[in-house]
């Protein structure tokens, strides 16, 4: 009786905190899918900025190449090199993720979700240091932007128009250098950050956003999270 006993109290404090954990893992599991969802939706939101950028800077490149150049405006040049300034990062809201790793319940979430999440964080990660490496490029693009235009102007001009590229088109006075060394060094620069900006796409946030897509799904699945 005594050893029946035991085994009962053993059972059903087994069961007991496999219940605490299945509640505990449903919490987590509610929390990532949230995040995950705003993870997704700023995925879009970079990859698509990053796209545009690339498509401006060498519109730039093209047109400082052209041979017509008197068909090019000043207004032209500023407008597309208005995008050196405006590229985006991606920054995920894995407060959960984090959460899981510190507290070491990252196993109470079962082998297959725990391994994805782990993959997730880990591509994360690895984006992190490719940003660390493009931020030291951007700043040497930026750098060579300075001396090209007048952020001034530039500044000015796009505050005050709601929707400027017809109108900055159109304008042909505003001062670019005329350094053809420097305009080479430049559009060199905005030629290989473009193609780097393609290469996150492609590399980190496309395949970041098909990891999300599929955390979500088998976050549904095993918790039926909306």
């Amino acid at each position: 009786m005594l050893f029946l006993a035991v085994t009962l109290g053993f059972f059903v404090e087994n069961q007991r905190e496999h219940y605490v954990e299945h509640q505990r893992a449903k919490a987590y599991a509610a929390n990532l899918y949230e995040e995950l969802k705003k993870d997704t939706a700023r995925l879009n939101s970079v990859s698509r900025r990053n796209n545009e950028v690339a498509g401006q800077l060498d519109t730039f490149c093209i047109l400082v190449k052209e041979n017509k150049r008197q068909n090019v405006t000043t207004g032209m040049l500023y407008f597309y090199a208005n995008s050196v300034t405006q590229v985006e990062y991606f920054s995920s809201s894995n407060t959960t993720v984090e959460q899981l790793k510190g507290s070491g319940n990252l196993r109470i979430m079962g082998n297959k979700l725990a391994y994805k999440i782990s993959e997730y964080d880990k591509m994360i990660r690895e984006l992190e240091k490719e940003y660390d490496l493009s931020k030291v490029e951007f700043a040497k693009m930026e750098d060579l932007h300075f001396k090209m235009i007048d952020v001034y102007f530039s500044e000015k001009m796009f505050a005050e128009r709601e929707d400027p590229r017809d109108s900055v088109f159109k304008v042909n006075d505003l001062p670019v250098s005329n350094d053809p060394e420097l305009m080479k060094a430049y559009i060199g620069w905005l030629k290989f950050e473009s193609n780097i900006y393609l290469y996150q796409v492609r590399r980190y946030l496309s395949p970041l956003k098909d990891s999300a897509t599929q955390l979500l799904a088998l976050l549904q699945k095993e918790y039926h999270v909306k």
